[in-house]
């Protein structure tokens, strides 16, 4: 059982374009937030993290603060552009933009723009995603090796990785979305996770809600926007599937209002 606190969730939700992973409906002070110095390196969703990390209202200067990424193409584009430019180049490319173009860097990106001294962490487990970002993030907290720690999960879905979707013939939503959140040490929830396995599914058992939509950042933000409102000795869930992996988390806000209070439930979200 972790005990944590959340301080704030913040979901970014752009559109596509078209076809070719552009993105439209962005923040309008995007570069004001993130500078533009070397943005020619970066892809959409390495500057939604950063768009979103330094839009947080943390407190300022360097810490032991963990970063946590949650995705499951990240910074793909960047790579894909990467190995595209030396094919028709033709010539060797410098190396200064190898650090723009790895499968982490938005995570180190983000740790350097705020001086984080913590955990820095990109994971993909497919659809368990959220639930394990949030695992991480928590451990951070619990181990008492950050006071502070940040999660982002989410995906941008550049051209490359709508056509690796297309060509494992889902028929899942790809809509582009990155949430954030904020926790630090403290008592104001308990949450206890289970990965014990699956349970058996037969016929009558259906696909969760929102079940076809790809990007965990929705499902996140809905679980950890409705954590926010729970009452006290309230709890909430969240439950993530993928084939025959499942994992979960159950939230409780901490009873404060004494031995009679009723406790509530919130019957949770789950993909």
């Amino acid at each position: 059982m972790f005990t944590f606190t959340l301080r704030e969730v913040t979901l970014c939700s752009p559109e596509h374009k078209d076809h070719t992973g552009d993105l439209t409906g962005l923040p309008s002070d995007l570069h004001d937030v993130i500078g533009t110095g070397g943005d020619q390196f970066r892809d959409w969703f390495t500057r939604l993290c950063l768009y979103l990390v330094l839009k947080s209202d943390a407190p300022a200067g360097p810490g032991d603060d963990t970063v946590v990424i949650g995705t499951e193409y990240g910074n793909s584009a960047a790579l894909a552009r990467l190995q595209q430019e030396g094919m028709e180049r033709g010539r060797m490319l410098s190396a200064q933009v190898f650090p723009n173009a790895t499968s982490g860097s938005a995570s180190a990106f983000t740790n350097i723009k705020i001086g984080a001294k913590g955990r820095n962490m990109t994971l993909n487990a497919g659809r368990l995603t959220p639930v394990m970002a949030l695992w991480e993030t928590l451990s951070a907290l619990a181990t008492g090796r950050s006071a502070t720690s940040h999660v982002l999960v989410g995906d941008t879905y550049s051209a490359q990785a709508l056509e690796d979707v297309r060509a494992h013939g889902t028929e899942s939503s790809c809509r582009p979305g990155v949430v954030h959140a904020r926790f630090e040490r403290g008592d104001t929830y308990t949450a206890r996770f289970d990965f014990a396995g699956p349970s058996h599914r037969d016929a009558t058992d259906a696909d969760p809600p929102g079940g076809r939509d790809r990007n965990g950042a929705f499902a996140f933000a809905e679980f950890l926007t409705a954590l926010r409102e729970l009452a006290p000795g309230a709890s909430t869930r969240l439950e993530c599937r993928d084939g025959d992996r499942r994992a979960a988390v159950t939230v409780t806000h901490a009873d404060t209002t004494g031995p009679d209070a009723d406790p509530g439930h919130n019957p949770g979200r789950s993909r």
